[in-house]
C-alpha cells in the first residue's frame, strides 16, 4: 500500500506543481492542494480545473501491480474545487508547523468531493469555480443544488466535461429540461426527461439519482421545498 500511495501522490502531484499547485498535506490516501498561495494567478480557478483534469486522464497511467482488486472495481478518484477566501499562514506549534489553509471555503471543498461518489462524477466543482473560468475548453454540467453539512446556503455544483465526448447533446438538453422543473417541483413532469437522460446514458449516477428523487418526491411532496437538497453526512 505504501510503495502504491507513494507512485500515486508523485504522479498526481507533479500534475498539480506544473499547473501551478501548491501541496498542503496528505490526508490518508487524499491530496489536499491549492491554487492562489503562495504565488497567485489571475486563472487559480482554470489552472486547478485543468490540473484535475489531467489528472483523471493519468488515471491510467498509474501502476497497479501491488493492488488486488475485487472483480468488477477500479481504481478511481474523486475530485473537489471551490472558490473562495480563506486563511492561509504557518500554522501549528511552537515545534511543528504546517503551511496550510483553513476555513468554511476549505471545508466545502472536502464536501464536494465526497459528493463525487453520490454523483458517479469525478470531478466536482462549485458554482464560484464555474463563474470564474472563462474557457470554452471546458463544459460544465449542472447537476444540482445542494446544501452540504453544516452550510444553510445552497450551492451549484457541475460535473466538468473537456468536451461533448463524454454526454450527448440529447442527454444534456434532457437533464437540463429535468433539472428545471425539479427546481420548481413540477416532478411529474421532471421524471420524464431525466428517464430521457437514463436511456441515452443508462450508468449515469447523477440521472438515476435525480429519477430516484423525483419518484419520491411525487409520492411524498417535501416540505418548505426551495429547489436545494440537504446531506446531512459528509
Amino acid at each position: 500500500i505504501v510503495a502504491f500511495l507513494n507512485r500515486y501522490f508523485t504522479i498526481m502531484c507533479t500534475i498539480i506543481k506544473k499547473h501551478g499547485g501548491t501541496i498542503d498535506k496528505f490526508i490518508g490516501d487524499a491530496i489536499m492542494a491549492l491554487f492562489g498561495a503562495p504565488i497567485s494567478y489571475e486563472d487559480n480557478c482554470r489552472r486547478a480545473v485543468a490540473a484535475a483534469y489531467e489528472m483523471r486522464e493519468a488515471l491510467e497511467s498509474v501502476p497497479l501491480e501491488d493492488l488486488i482488486l475485487p472483480e468488477g472495481m477500479k481504481f478511481d478518484i474523486g475530485i473537489g474545487i471551490h472558490y473562495g477566501d480563506v486563511i492561509v499562514g504557518s500554522i501549528g506549534s511552537d515545534d511543528k508547523t504546517d503551511y496550510s489553509v483553513i476555513g468554511d471555503n476549505v471545508n466545502l471543498a472536502s464536501r464536494l468531493e465526497g459528493l463525487t461518489k453520490t454523483y458517479g462524477s469525478k470531478i466536482l466543482v462549485s458554482e464560484a469555480v464555474k463563474d470564474d473560468i472563462k474557457e470554452i475548453s471546458f463544459l460544465f454540467r449542472h447537476l444540482d443544488d445542494v446544501k452540504v453539512k453544516g452550510k444553510a446556503k445552497a450551492v451549484g455544483i457541475y460535473a466538468v466535461d473537456v468536451s461533448g465526448e463524454d454526454f450527448s447533446d440529447e442527454y444534456r438538453d434532457s437533464y437540463e429540461k429535468g433539472f428545471a422543473l425539479y427546481k420548481k417541483g413540477v416532478w411529474n413532469l421532471a421524471k420524464e426527461y431525466f428517464e430521457k437522460a437514463c436511456e441515452c446514458h443508462p450508468n449515469d449516477k447523477a440521472s438515476l439519482l435525480m429519477l430516484s428523487r423525483c419518484e419520491e418526491f411525487i409520492k411524498a411532496p417535501p416540505e418548505n421545498w426551495d429547489g436545494a437538497i440537504s446531506f446531512l453526512t459528509k
